[in-house]
């Protein structure tokens, strides 16, 4: 039995405010990851600016915010969002 290894979804990540900021001015990129988790390991790994926004910042996978790690697939879309101040 031959096993074969599965790829990892490629996702695209878009970044707003704070997170846009911290990557030197990025709008998207892509990542090869699983999950959100493994996701903002490989973000900070990329640009470690985005360590400090990320303690605060929100991820929204395809428009839909998520609290917990959440299961990426191919072509998803995820956004880096950072808390918004204003008055």
């Amino acid at each position: 039995v031959r096993l074969v290894p599965l790829a990892m979804p490629a996702v695209t990540v878009l970044y707003f405010a704070r997170a846009r900021e911290a990557t030197g001015g990025l709008v998207e990129e892509t990542f090869d990851v699983v999950d959100t988790d493994e996701l903002r390991v490989a973000l900070v790994k990329q640009h470690p600016g985005l360590e400090t926004v990320l303690r605060s910042a929100v991820l929204a996978v395809n428009q839909e915010y998520c609290v917990e790690t959440t299961a990426l697939r191919e072509r998803d879309e995820v956004a880096v969002i950072p808390p918004i101040s204003g008055g």
